[in-house]
């Protein structure tokens, strides 16, 4: 009787393959916006550029990002129109977070976010590398042995203004609590993917 109310056998972990999955999430790194092309890039290379960045969140099946979700966000205004069909650092960054946090929450959460990060009045560029950095140390806790379980308490994303003092306390603690959100997912994601490999 007991065996009818059983559900499905979860898949079994590899140990090795996590410890491979946990240094690669250890590992990853959002390029910062001085480190991405200087020059305008044409839609497909775009494409290219942001799905090759955000390639550790990847899930068989799903396209991270596509030309029509491009033009969409741009007619929702959630990222900035490209000027002569080109696209700058801003729209790379712009894309990039929002194609990160989509995997999480609702386009319409995204882009209420992103509307708070545009009108905040902080330097956008100083404010994406700190979000990619809040993002890259999220992974890190999730997949650190030492940490436990892997989900410690995350140091508070600090938000500064032009003179580097502390700024925007409400939208920093938002930014934090959206990128623990999506470590989170990734990591389940990502483990999940390892067990349905060795089913």
């Amino acid at each position: 009787m007991a065996e009818k109310h059983r559900g499905p056998r979860p898949p079994e972990l590899d140990e090795d393959r996590m410890r491979a999955l946990a240094e690669r999430m250890r590992s990853v790194h959002v390029s910062r916006i001085h480190e991405m092309p200087r020059i305008e890039l044409y839609l497909d290379q775009l494409l290219t550029l942001v799905s090759q960045e955000l390639e550790f969140m990847a899930v068989p099946g799903e396209a991270l990002v596509t030309g029509s979700m491009v033009n969409n966000y741009v007619k929702q205004g959630v990222i900035p129109a490209p000027r002569k069909k080109r696209y700058t650092r801003r729209h790379v960054a712009s894309l990039l977070f929002v194609c990160a946090l989509k995997r999480v929450f609702s386009i319409a959460q995204v882009s209420e976010l992103a509307a708070l990060v545009w009108s905040s009045g902080l330097d956008l560029e100083q404010l994406y590398d700190r979000v990619c950095g809040a993002l890259e140390a999220a992974l890190a806790r999730r997949f650190s042995p030492e940490e436990g379980d892997g989900g410690s308490v995350a140091p508070a994303l600090e938000l500064v203004d032009e003179s580097g003092a502390p700024a925007a306390p409400e939208l920093a603690w938002l930014l934090q609590a959206a990128v623990d959100a999506l470590a989170a997912r990734v990591a389940v994601e990502q483990a999940l993917l390892i067990g349905e490999r060795e089913a």
